[in-house]
C-alpha cells in the first residue's frame, strides 16, 4: 500500500505557513477585541477530530488501507495510524488507548489492568510534503508496540494529543478493536421479512451465534451483540441479546426483526489526479492557494429503480498517482458537492461517508439555496477515491437516514460488522469473544 512507503525515501523540506499564520494571529485578535470567549473542548469516544489543523486520520490494519481497525488479543497484528497536521513545526504527539464497555463508554478498568508497559508512548516519525499547497506535515506509527502491550479484549479508543491526554490538549480520537475470538457468528437475510411492509426495502439480519465454551456461564445475561453496517455508527444496532439458547445456539428472533435500512449503493468520485477530469468531477480549478474541485450535481435517486454499481461500502481510499509518494506528495482540494432537491422542511441534510469520518457534523452539514432549489456542501480532502451518500436528519435526532434521497432497496450491498460482547465479572469489563465481517450479497439468502 501507498502508506507503506520506506521513510528513508523521504525528503524533509521547509513549509511556509506564513499567510495561515497570518489568518489565525487576525482571527483571534478579532476574538479578543470583541471580548468573545473560547470554551474548552470536550473530548467523545468515537472518531473524531478536535484540531483544525489535523486532517485525513486513517486507523487500519496494517498492510491494508481499506481494513476495520480490529486485531487479536495476544497476535502479532498490528495497526497503522497515519494523519496529516497543517502546523507550521512538527511536534513529539503522544498517544495513550482507553478501554471501554460495548456502549463506548470508559471501562472501569485501570490503566495497568489492560495494557503491560507503558500508558503512552510518542509518535516519532514525520515527513514534510513535498511540492503540495498547502503544505502539511504527515506523520505515521504502527503499534501495539514492544513497549505498550494490550492484554484485554474488548473496545479502546486511541487518543492523540500535545504534551498530557487533557480535552485541551487532544488532536483526535479513533476506534478500534481487540477480539479474542471465541464465538462463532452466522448470518442470513430473509427475502420476506417479519414485516411485509419492509419486502424488497430494508434488510433484516436473522442471526444464530455460537458460544459452546461459555455456555455455562448465564449467555442470555451476559452476552450481547452489536450489529454496524458499513462503517456508520449513528444506525447502530447495539446491545442486542438473545431470545433464545439451544444447547451450543443463541437465536434473535425478535418479533419485528432486526432491521437496517436497505439504502442504495454509494456514490463516488475519482480524485487520485488533478491532472484529468475523472467521471462525476465537473471542474479542477487551480491556482496558488491550492486546488478547488467541483462535482456534477447529484440527484435524488429515491424513486429510481436499483442498479448494481461497484463501491468500497462508503470507504475513502488516500491514494494519488502512481508517480506520486501518496502521504508526502498527496495534494489537497476543496470538494464542492451540489444536491439539486426540493427543500426538506425540518431537516438538515448531510454528506455521508469515511470521507468525514461519518460524523453528521457541521463541517459535513449542506446549506439550502432557495433561489437554484439546491443543497450546497464543502469538504477538504486529500487525493484519493471516495465513497459518499446524502443523509436526511430531522430536527432533533441524531441518525440519517439515507433513503430519503438515496433510495431503499433490499438487493443493496451493504457490510455488517458484528461484535460480541461477554460481560466479565472479574475484573468487570466487556470482553470482545467475537467478530466477524458479512456482506449482505454474499450472506446466505434465505
Amino acid at each position: 500500500m501507498v502508506l507503506e512507503q520506506n521513510p528513508s525515501q523521504i525528503k524533509k523540506v521547509s513549509l511556509n505557513f506564513k499567510s495561515f499564520l497570518m489568518n489565525r494571529v487576525l482571527f483571534f485578535f478579532i476574538l479578543c477585541l470583541f471580548g468573545f470567549s473560547i470554551t474548552a473542548q470536550t473530548v467523545t469516544y468515537e472518531d473524531r477530530i478536535y484540531d483544525d489543523n489535523i486532517e485525513t486520520v486513517l486507523l487500519f490494519r496494517a498492510g491494508n488501507q481499506l481494513s476495520e481497525p480490529v486485531i487479536r488479543l495476544n497476535s502479532n497484528d498490528k495497526l497503522r495510524l497515519a494523519f496529516d497536521d497543517f502546523s507550521n513545526e512538527s511536534y513529539r504527539f503522544k498517544y495513550t488507548i482507553i478501554h471501554c464497555n460495548e456502549f463506548w463508554e470508559p471501562s472501569d478498568l485501570r490503566q495497568i489492568e489492560y495494557i503491560d508497559g507503558y500508558f503512552e508512548e510518542e509518535i516519532p516519525d514525520y515527513y514534510f510534503s513535498l511540492n503540495a499547497i498547502p503544505g502539511y506535515i504527515h506523520y505515521t506509527h504502527v503499534f501495539p508496540t514492544q513497549n505498550m502491550h494490550i492484554k484485554l479484549s474488548g473496545n479502546y479508543i486511541l487518543k492523540v494529543y500535545v504534551d498530557n491526554p487533557s480535552d485541551e490538549n487532544v488532536l483526535f480520537t479513533r476506534r478500534f478493536f481487540v477480539v479474542e475470538q471465541l464465538a462463532r457468528v452466522e448470518l442470513s437475510i430473509p427475502y420476506y421479512p417479519k414485516m411485509l411492509e419492509y419486502t424488497r426495502k430494508k434488510q433484516q439480519i436473522d442471526m444464530r451465534i455460537f458460544t459452546p465454551d461459555l455456555f455455562s456461564a448465564e449467555p442470555k445475561q451476559r452476552l450481547t451483540v452489536t450489529l454496524r453496517q458499513n462503517g456508520r455508527w449513528d444506525n447502530a444496532k447495539m446491545g442486542i441479546r438473545a431470545t433464545s439458547v439451544l444447547m451450543n445456539e443463541l437465536q434473535y428472533n425478535y418479533r419485528d426483526g432486526i432491521v437496517f435500512d436497505g439504502g442504495n449503493q454509494f456514490r463516488h468520485f475519482d480524485m487520485k489526479s488533478f491532472y484529468y477530469q475523472s467521471m462525476y468531477i465537473k471542474q479542477i480549478i487551480s491556482d496558488k492557494e491550492g486546488y478547488v474541485v467541483l462535482l456534477h450535481t447529484d440527484y435524488s435517486k429515491a424513486s429510481k429503480p436499483y442498479e448494481t454499481l461497484d463501491d468500497i461500502h462508503g470507504k475513502k481510499l488516500i491514494k494519488a498517482r502512481q508517480d506520486q509518494v501518496t502521504m508526502i506528495e498527496g495534494e489537497y482540494a476543496n470538494v464542492a458537492f451540489t444536491l439539486k432537491h426540493p427543500k426538506i422542511e425540518d431537516a438538515d441534510v448531510y454528506i455521508l461517508g469515511a470521507l468525514n469520518d461519518w460524523q453528521l457534523d457541521e463541517n459535513s452539514k449542506m446549506r439550502y439555496n432557495a433561489r437554484t432549489r439546491e443543497y450546497h456542501g464543502r469538504l477538504f480532502l486529500k487525493q484519493g477515491y471516495y465513497d459518499y451518500q446524502y443523509a436526511v436528519v430531522p430536527y432533533g435526532l441524531f441518525s440519517g437516514d439515507v433513503t430519503v434521497i438515496e433510495g431503499d432497496h433490499w438487493e443493496t450491498r451493504n457490510t455488517y460488522s458484528a461484535f460480541v460482547y461477554y460481560k466479565e465479572r472479574v475484573p468487570e469489563y466487556d470482553r470482545l469473544i467475537g467478530y466477524q465481517k458479512f456482506q449482505s450479497f454474499e450472506i446466505s439468502i434465505k
